[in-house]
């Protein structure tokens, strides 16, 4: 019977006796201080011997699992700040790239513009011919540029036929701005 009390008793101080065998501490002393405390009193119950040697066997896994956690983060911080300066890189050439192309847009925007401006001061006839001569999607693209009075008349003085395709063209774009 005083065997058994002292097995249950054994049992109820084993967490206490755990908690000290933290891995916080930075030496091994302490660790196995506290282990030779639990086995002092109990080393004839073969019980006891094989849970403390249990929680030494958990406690290494853990101590191993730990270090290999913290060599993961510390790749991972390396990855992330790689990854970082990519993105910081993939950003500026992002923005140098884009201020080139608006700049080509308003360079076309600018061609364009010009190209109105001759249609437009262009009389109705000559500008019509010319206009049939270009392809359809071009002419459409001027003729939604120009004035309506100016689109009407070089319009009427097309054949009906291409003046039929460009009339479809401009609403397909129209369609398309929606």
């Amino acid at each position: 019977m005083p065997k058994a009390f002292i097995v249950v008793v054994s049992l109820a101080l084993l967490p206490m006796a755990a908690l000290s065998v933290s891995p916080a501490s930075t030496t091994d002393a302490p660790k196995a201080d506290a282990a030779e405390g639990l086995l002092s009193c109990c080393s004839d119950i073969p019980e006891i011997v094989a849970l403390v040697a249990e929680l030494r066997i958990r406690e290494d896994r853990i101590a191993k699992a730990l270090s290999s956690l913290d060599e993961k983060n510390a790749e991972i911080a390396t990855a992330r700040s790689a990854l970082l300066g990519d993105l910081r890189r993939l950003k500026s050439t992002k923005n140098r790239t884009g201020r080139s192309k608006t700049h080509d847009q308003q360079s076309v925007e600018d061609d364009i513009s010009r190209l109105v401006a001759v249609y437009e001061s262009m009389k109705p006839k000559d500008a019509a011919v010319v206009m049939a001569a270009l392809p359809p999607k071009f002419s459409a693209e001027i003729l939604m540029r120009v004035s309506p009075e100016v689109s009407a008349r070089i319009i009427a003085a097309i054949e009906p036929e291409k003046a039929a395709i460009l009339t479809t063209y401009m609403g397909a774009r129209s369609a398309s701005l929606n």
